[in-house]
C-alpha cells in the first residue's frame, strides 16, 4: 500500500512537473576552528582548509561570465573586510549583481548568530550593523532569514529576528531528529511557524528546511562539486570516454521528486553549497551549468538557478496550497537517539558572561554618543564604538557565544572584545566631558570591579584623596540600589558630586579576587556598599573620598550548620547546615522549601546504548542523578550591615557563593565562584546549582526566549509530535538566556542569570537546576575537534603537539536572582530584575572634577516599557528602539498595552522628524508591513490559530504618540533640535 500511494504521489508531482530552485550558497563560520581572520586569508590551513577572500573573489568572476548565474551570501563581517578591499571597478560590477538580483544577501547580519544563547538585543544589534551597510552601499534590505547551521531555533528568531525585521521567509537545516522524520513522512518539510502569542499572527513567517530536507544545508548526495569533494561530475562529451548524462540526470531527477514528496506545491530549493565551498566558484558552475541543461533537456522536472527571495515568491503564488503552522520552538535540538544538543547551552562560561557584560556597556556607549550627540549638536562617536559594535557582531556567531570554538578562536573572540572596548570608551570618554561640559579630563571604567579590583576607588585612603564617578543608568526609569566599590581602606565616604552630602554605605568583606585560571588578581580586601538613586537614563555624580572616621568593619559570624535566619521587611531566608532550606514572601505570605546545594554530573564517554560522549555540543551525564560536589558541613559565615546582609559559604574547595538580601530588597543575589573544576581522576564534570521545592509543578517549567517570550516547557514532552525520550536529563534542559521560573497556583520561584546558561525545571518536580560550568576529557564528535577542557594556554596548531591544552583549569564567578511571589502578580518583580541584570549600573570614574549631581535626559517611561535602543544613525539622526517588556497575560495590567509621547520623551529636546522603521532600522514599518504574506493555513492550523492568544497591538501614532502591545518592539529614526542642558535634579 505504501509503495503504492508513494509511485501515485510521485507521478502527481510528475504530472506537475516540479521546479528546481538551485540556490549556490556558502556557509562561512565568522570563527570555530580558525579565527575570524585566519578564515578570510586562508590562514592555518592545517586545522582547516577555507579562504574566503577567495571565495567571493571567485564567485564574483564567475557571476560576471553569465548571466543566469546566481549566489546567496549572508556573513558580513566577511563581505565587509573584502568590500574595504575591492578597487572601484570591482564595486561596480558587484553593485550590478545586487541590482540583477544575482548576488542576493540573505540574513545579511554581520553573521549568522546562534539563537539559544545571544541576548536579543545583541541579535537585534548585528542584523543592523549589517542591513546598515547593505542599505548604504546597494540600497537593499535582506527578505529572507538563513539560519542554517544554528543548533536550535528561538521563537525570537521567527517572531523578532524575522517578521519583524521584514523577512518573507526563513530557512535552516538542524532540527530534531525525531521531528525531521515526521516532517518528511507528512509532507511538512515547509510549514508558517508563529512562535510568539504576545505577537500573535502578524508575527508569523514562512520556514522552510534546507539540505532537502535531510537535516542539513549541502547538494543532494552525489552532486557536490566543491573543488576539494571528489563527488562524479558531468561529462557531456561523447567524445570522450565516461560519458555520463543519462545517469546524472536520472539521479538528479530522482533526488528532486524524493524532495517534492516531503514539501507541499511544485517548487523545491536545493541548496547547492556548504561550509566554505566556492573556493573554485568554476568547479561547481562548470558542472551546475550543464545539470541545468541536460536536465531541462529530459523535461520531467525544470531547474533553473534561483535565490531565496525568489523562491518564496514562487511559493507565495502557489495559492492553493495550505501550509501547517508551528507555534512552538526548536529546542533542544537532538541528531540521534542520546545525542541532545543542550551541554552548548553553558559552554565556555567566561566567553558567555563577557559577551553579555559588552553587550551592556555597548548599550550605554551609544546612548552616551546619542546623547552627546543630542545636547552639543553632532556625532560624538566614530570607529572607536563601532570596532566593538564589529566585535559584538562576531562574537554572536554560532560558534562563538555559544561555546562551541576551539580555545584559541575563543581567545580570539575575547582578544576583540576587549580591544572594541578600550577603543570604545576613548571615544565615550570624549562624548561624556561633551555631555557635563567639563575640560579635558579622562574617564575610565573598572572592568574587573567583580574581582574586587578597581585602581581608581582601591587608591583613595592610599595614594589619593578622592576619585570621582558618573554612575550611568541605561534603563529608562528611576532606580534605587546597592553599588559594589573596593576599597583598600575603611576611612572612607561616598557623598553626592553636587551638594556633597553623604550617601549610606556599608563595608563588606570581598570576595577571593582571582583570575579567571584561579591566581590571586591583587583586589581589595574590602568592598563598599552604597544605596544610590538614579533618575531614568541618565547619571549621578559621586566621589568618593577619605575621611579621618573609619566606617565599622563587619562583623563575621562563623556558623556550624545549626539554622539562621536573614530577612528584611519582604524576604525572609532560612538557612540549615550551611546551606538555604526555605524562602518566605512575607508580603504575600507564602513559602516553599528551597534546599539549594551544588551537584556534578560524570560527563559519559560512550556506554552500551550509545557512543555518545558529552563535549562542547552535546550533555550527556552517564548517570541521571547528580553527585554532591561536598559530602560535608558547608562552611558558612554571616555578615549583617545597615543596607544588606550577607552569608558565603564554601562548598568543598572549589566551589564558593554568596547570597545578598538588601534591605529594600524583593529578591535574593547569589554570586558564585566554581573552578578550577578537578578531572585529576580521569572523569569530566558538568557543575549545577539545584533548587528543590515544595512548588508542584506536575513536570512543567518556563524558560525565556533569548530574554523575551516565556516558553512552556514539560517533561518529556515536544508539543510538535509524539517525543521518545533517551536522555531523561539531558532531553529535558533547555538554554535559559536570562529567566527560568517553576510554579504552581500559589507559589512561582523565578531565577534570573547574568550569562546564559543551561537549565531545567522538567527533570524532578519541584527542582530548578542551572548548570554553571563543564569540564570534559573528550571530544563529543561535532567538528571542533577537541575536548572542552578550558585551560590557561593551548599549544600551537601548526606544529606538534597540535592545540594541546595545559596549565589551570578555568574558574568562573556568574550570579543569579532568585525571587518568590504570587504567580499571578511575578511578573511585576522579575520582568524589571531581568532588565536591571542586563543593564547594571555603570560607573565612569576621573581624578578630575564631577560637579553636578544627577543628570537625566529621557522622562521615566511607564513601567511597563523599556528603552531597547538609543544610538547615533548618522550626523542628523538618532536610533530609538522601545519595547513593551511584558508578555500578554504574565501581568492583569503590566501585559496592556501602553503609550508614550515621543514629543515629550527627551528633556528639553524637540523632535522635528519621526519616521517609524522596521526592527533592523533600514526600511520603514510600512515596508515591513507590505512585506507580510497571509499564508494559507491547512484547516487544522486554522483551527489552533483562534485559540493562539491576543496578537500584538500595532496601533500606528496618534501624533507624536504611539502604543505598544505586549512585547512588541518600535523602531523610529528621530530629527531633534538641539536639546538645552537637561535638568539637574539635587
Amino acid at each position: 500500500m505504501r509503495t503504492w500511494l508513494a509511485a501515485a504521489l510521485l507521478c502527481h508531482i510528475a504530472a506537475e512537473q516540479v521546479q528546481v530552485h538551485i540556490v549556490c550558497h556558502t556557509h562561512d563560520d565568522v570563527g570555530w576552528l580558525k579565527t575570524v581572520d585566519e578564515y578570510y586569508t586562508g590562514q592555518n590551513n592545517s586545522i582547516q582548509h577555507a579562504y574566503v577572500h577567495m571565495i567571493l573573489d571567485t564567485v564574483v568572476r564567475a557571476l560576471a561570465a553569465d548571466e543566469s548565474r546566481t549566489f546567496t551570501y549572508v556573513e558580513q563581517a566577511f563581505f565587509v573586510r573584502w568590500w574595504r578591499q575591492q578597487d572601484e571597478k570591482t564595486k561596480a560590477l558587484v553593485k550590478g549583481l545586487v541590482k540583477d538580483g544575482r548576488l542576493e544577501f540573505s540574513n545579511g547580519g554581520w553573521c549568522m548568530h546562534d539563537e539559544a544563547a545571544p541576548h536579543y538585543v545583541d541579535m537585534i544589534d548585528q542584523t543592523t550593523l549589517g542591513h546598515k551597510f547593505l542599505m548604504e552601499e546597494f540600497g537593499v534590505a535582506p527578505r529572507t532569514g538563513w539560519q542554517l547551521d544554528p543548533f536550535g531555533h528561538s521563537a525570537t528568531q521567527a517572531s523578532l529576528l524575522s517578521a519583524e525585521v521584514g523577512f518573507q521567509g526563513l530557512f535552516f537545516g538542524r532540527i530534531d531528529y525525531q521531528d525531521l522524520e515526521l516532517r518528511q513522512q507528512q509532507r511538512r518539510a515547509e510549514f508558517v511557524w508563529r512562535a510568539s502569542k504576545s505577537l500573535g499572527p502578524a508575527s508569523q513567517v514562512f520556514t522552510g528546511l534546507t539540505g532537502e530536507y535531510q537535516g542539513n544545508y549541502g547538494p543532494p548526495a552525489g552532486f557536490d562539486w566543491d573543488v576539494r569533494n571528489s563527488d562524479e561530475t558531468i561529462q557531456d562529451d561523447p567524445a570522450l570516454e565516461d560519458y555520463n548524462v543519462k545517469s546524472r540526470v536520472e539521479d538528479f531527477v530522482q533526488a528532486a521528486l524524493t524532495e517534492a514528496n516531503m514539501t507541499r506545491g511544485k517548487n523545491i530549493m536545493m541548496t547547492m553549497g556548504s561550509d566554505f565551498q566556492y573556493e573554485d566558484a568554476a568547479s561547481w558552475y562548470f558542472n551546475l551549468d550543464r545539470l541545468i541543461h541536460h536536465v531541462n533537456a529530459d523535461g520531467r522536472v525544470k531547474v533553473f538557478y534561483s535565490t531565496p527571495g525568489r523562491y518564496v515568491d514562487a511559493k507565495r503564488s502557489e495559492t492553493h496550497v495550505m501550509w501547517p503552522l508551528k507555534e512552538d520552538d526548536f529546542f533542544p535540538y537532538a541528531d540521534g537517539p542520546h545525542k541532545f544538543w543542550t551541554g552548548y547551552f553553558t559552554s565556555r562560561p567566561a566567553l558567555k558572561r563577557y559577551v553579555r557584560d559588552s553587550s551592556a556597556f555597548f548599550q550605554v556607549s551609544k546612548q552616551v554618543g546619542a546623547l552627546a550627540q543630542l545636547t552639543q549638536g553632532n556625532a560624538k562617536l566614530g570607529p572607536g564604538v563601532e570596532k566593538l559594535a564589529e566585535a559584538m557582531g562576531v562574537a554572536q556567531h554560532h560558534d562563538a557565544v555559544s561555546g562551541t570554538a576551539k580555545q584559541h578562536v575563543t581567545f580570539d573572540y575575547a582578544k576583540r572584545l576587549s580591544r572594541g572596548r578600550s577603543s570604545a570608551m576613548t571615544e565615550v570618554a570624549g562624548a561624556l566631558q561633551s555631555i557635563m561640559e567639563v575640560k579635558a579630563q579622562d574617564f575610565t571604567v573598572c572592568e574587573l570591579r567583580n574581582i574586587s579590583s578597581c585602581a581608581a576607588t582601591e587608591s583613595v585612603g592610599r595614594s589619593s584623596k578622592r576619585t570621582c564617578f558618573a554612575l550611568w543608568n541605561g534603563l529608562a526609569r528611576e532606580r534605587e540600589e546597592l553599588v559594589e566599590l573596593p576599597v583598600s581602606s575603611a576611612q572612607v565616604e561616598l557623598v553626592q558630586a553636587g551638594n556633597q552630602e553623604a550617601v549610606p554605605v556599608q563595608l563588606a568583606r570581598s570576595l577571593p579576587s582571582v583570575t579567571n585560571y584561579g591566581r590571586p588578581a591583587g583586589g581589595a580586601s574590602l568592598t563598599l556598599l552604597a544605596q544610590l538613586k538614579l533618575p531614568a537614563l541618565g547619571f549621578g555624580g559621586f566621589c568618593l573620598q577619605e575621611t579621618s572616621m573609619a566606617l565599622p568593619m563587619p562583623a563575621i559570624e562563623n556558623v556550624t550548620g545549626e539554622m539562621k535566619v536573614l530577612e528584611n521587611d519582604y524576604l525572609s531566608l532560612q538557612f540549615q547546615g550551611g546551606m538555604l532550606s526555605k524562602i518566605e514572601d512575607k508580603v504575600n505570605k507564602i513559602s516553599t522549601r528551597a534546599e539549594q546545594n551544588w551537584f556534578w554530573y560524570e560527563g559519559s564517554v560512550g556506554n552500551k546504548e550509545s557512543s555518545q560522549a558529552s563535549g562542547a555540543y552535546i550533555f550527556r551525564p552517564n548517570r541521571s542523578q547528580a553527585l554532591p560536589v561536598f559530602t560535608g558541613l558547608p562552611f558558612m559565615q554571616i555578615t549583617r550591615g545597615p543596607l544588606a546582609d550577607e552569608v558565603v559559604q564554601t562548598v568543598g574547595s572549589w566551589v564558593m557563593q554568596r547570597m545578598r538580601l538588601g534591605k529594600k530588597d524583593k529578591h535574593v543575589e547569589i554570586t558564585y565562584t566554581v573552578g578550577e573544576i578537578p578531572v585529576d581522576d580521569g572523569v569530566g564534570k558538568e557543575i549545577v546549582t539545584r533548587i528543590s521545592t515544595d512548588i508542584q509543578t506536575a513536570g512543567s517549567c518556563y524558560t525565556d526566549s533569548n530574554g523575551r517570550e516565556m516558553i512552556y516547557r514539560k517533561r518529556d514532552y515536544r508539543a510538535s509530535w509524539n517525543f521518545t525520550q533517551t536522555e531523561p536529563v539531558a532531553g529535558n534542559y533547555y538554554p535559559v538566556t536570562t529567566s527560568l521560573f517553576i510554579r504552581d497556583d500559589k507559589a512561582q520561584l523565578t531565577v534570573l542569570t547574568d550569562t546564559s546558561q543551561a537549565g531545567t525545571g522538567c527533570v524532578r518536580d519541584g527542582e530548578i537546576e542551572m548548570m554553571v560550568h563543564r569540564r570534559l576529557l573528550q571530544d563529543d564528535g561535532r567538528g571542533v575537534g577537541e575536548p572542552l577542557n578550558e585551560t590557561e594556554y593551548v599549544t600551537s596548531y601548526v606544529a606538534e603537539p597540535q592545540g594541546q591544552h595545559y596549565g589551570n583549569g578555568l574558574v568562573v564567578r556568574g550570579q543569579h536572582w532568585l525571587h518568590l511571589g504570587p504567580p499571578e502578580r511575578a511578573a511585576q518583580s522579575w520582568r524589571p530584575l531581568m532588565d536591571r541584570m542586563y543593564m547594571p549600573l555603570l560607573p565612569f570614574f576621573t581624578q578630575g572634577a564631577v560637579d553636578m549631581g544627577m543628570f537625566w535626559f529621557l522622562k521615566a517611561l511607564p513601567e511597563n516599557l523599556e528603552i531597547v535602543s538609543l544610538a547615533s544613525w548618522d550626523d542628523k539622526t538618532l536610533l530609538l528602539r522601545i519595547g513593551h517588556q511584558f508578555g500578554v497575560d504574565e501581568d492583569a495590567e503590566l501585559s496592556k498595552p501602553a503609550s508614550v509621547d515621543l514629543q515629550t520623551l527627551f528633556a528639553g529636546a524637540h523632535i522635528t522628524s519621526i519616521q517609524e522603521r522596521g526592527l533592523g532600522g533600514t526600511i520603514s514599518s510600512d515596508e515591513v508591513e507590505k512585506r507580510r504574506i497571509a499564508w494559507p493555513l491547512e484547516a487544522a492550523a486554522g483551527r489552533e490559530a483562534g485559540h493562539s492568544g491576543a496578537a500584538a497591538s500595532r496601533q500606528g501614532a496618534t501624533g507624536t504618540t504611539v502604543t505598544l502591545g505586549p512585547l512588541q518592539i518600535r523602531t523610529f529614526l528621530l530629527e531633534m533640535e538641539k536639546a538645552d542642558k537637561a535638568p539637574i535634579v539635587i
